[in-house]
């Protein structure tokens, strides 16, 4: 029979820290963390003809990406660029 814990928070440490980073964020979505930094992925500030951040699925705007750390460029594009969201 499983006994059950008294004093255990009705909540995971998974979720404190996504609520800590939504915070620090500024109530905005922010890079989970893992992901791969501007080097890793060859990020530039400026489109790779016709591909660019603002039409890539992992994009969120107003200027961040799921995969890539840190803030990005509407008009940037990387290596892990993915095709539009829509496509």
């Amino acid at each position: 029979m499983p006994t059950k814990r008294t004093g255990a928070p009705p909540f995971s440490r998974r979720t404190l820290l996504i609520a800590a980073a939504c915070v620090a964020g500024g109530g905005r979505v922010v890079a989970a963390p893992g992901g791969r930094s501007k080097a890793e992925v060859g990020y530039q500030d400026h489109p790779n003809g016709i591909e660019r951040c603002e039409i890539c699925a992992p994009f969120l705007p107003p200027d961040q990406c799921r995969l890539v750390v840190g803030p990005v460029s509407r008009q940037g594009w990387c290596r892990v660029y993915s095709g539009p969201a829509n496509a």
